[in-house]
């Protein structure tokens, strides 16, 4: 998390990140039912904007050039359908008044790297980001084109656009992606429901009063 301070809390799978009077919880909740209710590894949480992000983490394969291959994942056919009836939930529960996003779908695919290596513990993983419409288009995009049932990878090299960890978070921390409105309450109340498994999952909340884009901007300008 670029620019916040990072803490301590009094219990050993929090952790706190603070800036500018707003703090993000991170915590290693260590469930299992909201993965297989929703499709997902770490859900973000802003409560200032009120909007909910969740991501389901995929490794690109080392042993095979680095390129992450979906018909070789087992679990993907099943998470995306869990991803897909989440969206269309969150898109028939949106309202006319709700806040607008530039991409309001919860739903949202990570591919990391084989090994990760980083030097400071409260690093980001690094990696690409696509929203699950977006990774379906190029999954699909990528069948129609080699026309031959080839395997469909995705890599550094063949995928033409995607979002970094800097841009992804802004766009967390700004409120511009995820659930908006009533659908946010209705969807983190599926989360808290979920919270009774037995594997890891991270929730990550934001909270705190909200200066203008503008005077932030001035602030993180005036702290290099």
């Amino acid at each position: 998390m670029h620019g916040w301070l990072s803490e301590e809390t009094n219990h050993v799978a929090w952790r706190r990140f603070r800036e500018h009077g707003r703090t993000l919880l991170v915590a290693n909740a260590n469930r299992t039912q909201a993965e297989q209710a929703l499709g997902c590894d770490i859900i973000f949480y802003n409560v200032t904007r009120h909007s909910v992000v969740l991501v389901q983490y995929k490794k690109l394969d080392a042993e095979r050039g680095g390129f992450y291959y979906p018909t070789g994942d087992r679990n993907l056919a099943k998470e995306l359908r869990r991803m897909k009836s989440l969206d269309r939930y969150a898109e028939r529960h949106a309202g006319l008044a709700d806040e607008r996003r530039l991409d309001p779908s919860p739903s949202w695919i990570k591919l990391c790297p084989p090994r990760s290596v980083l030097p400071h513990t409260t690093e980001m993983t690094h990696g690409r980001y696509f929203s699950r419409r977006q990774f379906e288009s190029l999954r699909d995009d990528a069948r129609l084109k080699d026309g031959r049932g080839g395997a469909v990878r995705f890599g550094y090299k063949n995928v033409p656009t995607y979002l970094d960890n800097t841009l992804f978070t802004r766009l967390v921390e700004t409120g511009q992606i995820g659930t908006t409105g009533t659908t946010t309450d209705l969807v983190r109340q599926q989360v808290i429901r979920s919270f009774r498994g037995q594997r890891n999952l991270v929730l990550a909340t934001l909270s705190g009063e909200e200066a203008p884009q503008a005077a932030r901007n001035a602030q993180r300008r005036q702290a290099r």
